[in-house]
């Protein structure tokens, strides 16, 4: 391991019996913390998913389907965004936006998910290091952590990925993306029918080349995380999927 990986990332090692995870802050350049949680698979295999939550959330809407990944012997990470959930500092913490006026509340997005291809690179290295160069990695990515896991594909060998109620393919230029950068990936589309994704989800699929892809679809308007409490088995389904994706 270099140095600098070594300065990037403190292992806060907490073990919590409820969800089987292991505290780790990850340092970004700025030093900056990072929150994340880590379930150590036993055994271990050459296999790891990372999990990025939607922007009304947090890591925790991972912990089951965690729990799952590292049963079937894979490295699963849950990460907060920088922003949200205890990746937070001061005044960055998005639940300051509500205290701006309002011309300053316009537009935050800009701003908050500036720095997040960064982190989520910093999360992928630490699983990569868990993994080596050989072992294959898989990304969910739920609504906004969606356009985070296609820039985490666009600049990493990632085997298999999950757009979890995120468009994927929302505009002509997204759909030329799409073809050029992911088209040919494993993926699991998963969107409720009257979600403002299912449409992007939908496209994605019809586009998608891999023949190991899937679409799940449920009736209703659920957006990502209450679907895994509509269907108490979609976390086994999602935790199965990428057994089979990433064992190629």
């Amino acid at each position: 391991m270099s140095l600098q990986f070594k300065l990037l990332i403190v292992c806060l090692m907490v073990f919590t019996s409820d969800s089987q995870a292991i505290e780790h802050t990850l340092i970004t350049k700025q030093g900056f913390e990072l929150k994340t949680d880590y379930f150590m698979p036993q055994p271990a295999t050459n296999r790891a998913v990372i999990l990025l939550h939607q922007c009304n959330s947090d890591r925790t809407m991972y912990d089951n389907i965690a729990v799952e990944l590292s049963q079937k012997g894979i490295h699963a990470l849950s990460l907060d965004f920088r922003w949200f959930g205890e990746s937070v500092s001061g005044k960055t913490d998005v639940k300051e936006l509500s205290k701006l006026p309002p011309a300053e509340r316009k537009n935050p997005w800009a701003m908050i998910m500036e720095h997040w291809p960064e982190d989520v690179q910093l999360a992928y290295n630490f699983l990569r290091h868990k993994v080596g160069v050989n072992g294959n990695i898989g990304v969910v990515g739920a609504s906004c952590g969606g356009r985070q896991a296609q820039i985490l594909v666009e600049n990493n060998p990632i085997k298999a990925i999950s757009f979890f109620s995120s468009a994927v393919v929302h505009s002509d230029d997204a759909e030329t993306n799409y073809k050029t950068s992911l088209a040919h990936l494993p993926t699991l589309f998963i969107s409720a029918e009257q979600d403002g994704t299912f449409k992007g989800t939908q496209k994605g699929f019809t586009l998608n080349e891999n023949l190991q892809s899937k679409f799940i679809s449920y009736k209703g308007d659920e957006h990502g995380q209450p679907l895994l409490k509509q269907d108490k088995n979609l976390a086994n389904t999602m935790a199965n999927w990428f057994d089979a994706n990433l064992a190629k």
